[in-house]
């Protein structure tokens, strides 16, 4: 037990007692470390049930193989909505036949060091040159994390001369990068060009001026208002960047983004971006100007301190590049998905909010989030993840279903059935525990 939480077998258990207690001193010095024994008491001000949803979301154990519509749990075969594999690329031959390949020749580590040093690769500047043709840019930057990425732009961009304003549902590692910046930062209201156009006339005409926003927002599925914001660009004259780590393989033609379904991509001063959504694999890349890019490879620190992104990585990303421009077929069968999750939801009185996108929210009020993970998983065999702070604003749940290309619609129906049926069993108190 930790605390009141209980961990899985397999999961390390921190201990609540302090390894190497402080000097002592008069008077009594503070313990920095206090924190983390009182979070261990009552995980983010929880109350005594919440503690089961914490528990539920932190320690629960996935298997190794949970990137297709079906996973194995103890032999038991289990329907997953849970994984951002929007076009079922995480497991496809042609991405696992080349990493193989790489693997069998140079390892898993190779190239050892850091891109500035021993770390970059052939394979690498053409993956970048790749990226920024898809993006349409004049160049681009590998990074070896998703976060890597968001964090490292906005700490090299923004100085003691800079304004960043950025959108207070953005992700949380762009606001650490803005953080991490010398700028001063603004939060405008989610989504909205209004409050954002109020904030920037009331700030220094003398300051530059970044708005950071996300193409897709992971929790509400909703998409950045970007035409607005490029008309609000123009007034003002500020730098836009967009996340578009959920866009990119979804939405657009070939699945270029959020800007390229706007048809805003040339208005996008800096696109960001994952591989570990419908990529499949793991990393990231930033792609804008070719000034703004060399910028950022002497200047991002999670860029320059850091190992390169293996060549196993690379050369697997790469395929998977090429496959996700020719994915239309994928991107239907994933959007018809979606369509019809969404649509059955709705009419079975779920509320799913304005989401835009695959990604499907299901909100709920109290542990509700909890009991529906719980009751899908262990009566239907089907796993749908909850959300909890700080993933959404504390004391807020949510059911974050995801459906993707390889999803039938029988698959989707069938989620959706259950759900009603745990609501139709909870209507009459007549939810029991599983044996």
């Amino acid at each position: 037990m930790v605390g009141s939480v209980s961990v899985p077998e397999g999961v390390r258990k921190l201990r609540t007692s302090v390894c190497c207690p402080l000097p002592l001193f008069n008077p009594p010095m503070v313990d920095p470390f206090q924190k983390c024994r009182q979070f261990l008491a009552r995980p983010y001000a929880a109350s005594g049930e919440d503690l089961d949803l914490v528990k539920f979301v932190f320690s629960s154990l996935s298997p190794a193989g949970n990137a297709g519509p079906f996973m194995d749990i103890g032999g038991r075969r289990i329907l997953q909505f849970g994984t951002n594999d929007y076009l079922g690329l995480a497991s496809h031959p042609a991405i696992r036949q080349r990493a193989a390949e790489v693997v069998a020749e140079y390892g898993v580590g190779q190239p050892m060091g850091s891109r500035l040093l021993t770390g970059t690769v052939a394979q690498h500047v053409e993956l970048e040159s790749k990226l920024a043709r898809f993006k349409g840019t004049e160049d681009a930057l590998l990074f070896s994390a998703g976060a890597l990425v968001m964090i490292g732009v906005l700490a090299a961009l923004a100085g003691t001369n800079d304004m960043i304003f950025i959108d207070e549902n953005a992700h949380a590692t762009l606001k650490l990068g803005a953080r991490a910046s010398l700028a001063q930062i603004r939060v405008f209201r989610h989504n909205d060009a209004n409050h954002l156009e109020a904030v920037l006339s009331k700030s220094d005409f003398k300051l530059g001026k970044i708005v950071v926003v996300d193409g897709v927002y992971s929790m509400q599925g909703d998409l950045a208002p970007l035409p607005d914001l490029v008309d609000l660009r123009h007034r003002f004259g500020f730098r836009l960047i967009v996340d578009d780590a959920h866009a990119n393989g979804v939405l657009g033609p070939q699945g270029r983004g959020t800007p390229a379904h706007f048809d805003v991509q040339d208005e996008v001063d800096l696109h960001l971006g994952t591989f570990s959504k419908a990529f499949g694999t793991i990393g990231g890349f930033a792609a804008g100007p070719s000034d703004v890019i060399t910028y950022l490879r002497y200047h991002a620190p999670t860029y320059i301190f850091t190992k390169a992104l293996p060549l196993v990585v690379t050369e697997a990303t790469s395929v998977a590049l090429d496959l996700l421009q020719a994915a239309d077929d994928r991107r239907v069968a994933l959007w018809e998905n979606a369509r019809q999750l969404q649509g059955l939801l709705r009419e079975a009185g779920f509320r799913v909010g304005p989401t835009q996108s695959p990604i499907t929210p299901i909100y709920s009020s109290g542990l509700k989030a909890l009991y529906w993970a719980r009751q899908l998983r262990e009566r239907f065999a089907i796993w749908a993840a909850p959300s909890t702070y700080p993933a959404v604003k504390l004391g807020q749940s949510l059911l974050r279903v995801i459906p993707t290309a390889l999803h039938t619609p029988a698959h989707v129906t069938y989620l959706v059935e259950s759900l009603e049926m745990i609501e139709a069993i909870l209507s009459v108190g007549q939810l029991m525990p599983v044996d």
